[in-house]
């Protein structure tokens, strides 16, 4: 009971101190797109620099519990690619998000509907991914790598990913609610994260528990988001399409490898345990 109290404790503090450490830059947005001070375009810094508070929580939280050298194993998890025994996981990793952004895109094409241009250029792609990829660090640093393995010790991998799904979610919304003004693209923009949470935990526990692969997995979504046509900026039918092929491979995803660890493959000869 005393070590669920802390575990519980340890939790309530990280997802307190990332929302508290996230505040100053939700009222920094919110006065850029009121014109108060600076300009709405100013709220893409504010959004990158408020990926740093999961990996400042937890490192905080660590250090104080476990010393330097917990911090130390913490942030090294950043590059722990060795975990990863099964390299076929790469290919989940490095296309799953390209093929649903496809996808959407010849859906969109064959319903005739114009295609916008990609937010970034695609000759931007080599400087756009090791960007991408740092902000994915301080995001799964924290979210994987301290707050997802006692959460999922608590119960099951789906509710785990589910419940952290809604914060990474909610975490957003102070943001979104300027980007995305239309309450249909806005929803749809929360479903697709409490199921891309889905499949990062997926990703993660079928690859050895390794914080890369979940980091890896997160700035190749971001950066398809931002070299694919703009897909949730057709309305209603591109958030529509998106949010609801991303539910479709999480579901998948769920049946195919078990609600409890997300790891055991329905039609595998023996059953492995989440390592």
């Amino acid at each position: 009971m005393k070590d669920s109290n802390s575990t519980r404790d340890s939790l309530v503090a990280f997802f307190t101190l990332t929302f508290l450490l996230s505040l100053p830059f939700y009222i920094l947005n919110t006065l850029a797109y009121l014109n108060v001070v600076g300009k709405p375009a100013m709220g893409a810094l504010y959004i990158a620099l408020f990926t740093v508070t999961p990996i400042a929580s937890a490192s905080v939280l660590t250090f104080r519990k476990r010393g330097s050298q917990g911090l130390k194993e913490l942030l090294g998890r950043i590059f722990d690619y060795k975990r990863i025994a099964k390299g076929r996981w790469y290919v989940a990793i490095l296309l799953l998000y390209p093929l649903i952004f496809l996808l959407c895109l010849v859906s969109i094409v064959l319903s005739g509907t114009p295609i916008p241009p990609a937010l970034t250029p695609l000759v931007a792609l080599p400087a756009a991914f090791p960007f991408f990829f740092l902000l994915a660090a301080g995001e799964e640093v924290g979210w994987m790598g301290y707050a997802f393995e006692p959460m999922q010790a608590r119960g099951s991998a789906l509710r785990a990913a589910l419940v952290l799904g809604v914060i990474w979610a909610f975490w957003h919304v102070p943001f979104f609610v300027f980007m995305m003004a239309d309450p249909f693209v806005l929803t749809a923009q929360v479903l697709s994260l409490v199921g891309t949470r889905i499949l990062v935990a997926w990703i993660f526990n079928n690859t050895g528990k390794s914080v890369f692969a979940a980091i890896l997995f997160h700035a190749v979504d971001n950066t398809a988001l931002v070299t694919f046509p703009e897909i949730m900026a057709i309305k209603p039918w591109g958030s529509a399409m998106y949010c609801g092929l991303v539910m479709f491979v999480a579901v998948a995803v769920t049946l195919l490898w078990g609600a409890q660890s997300l790891a055991r493959y329905r039609f595998e000869g023996s059953r492995h345990p989440v390592e």
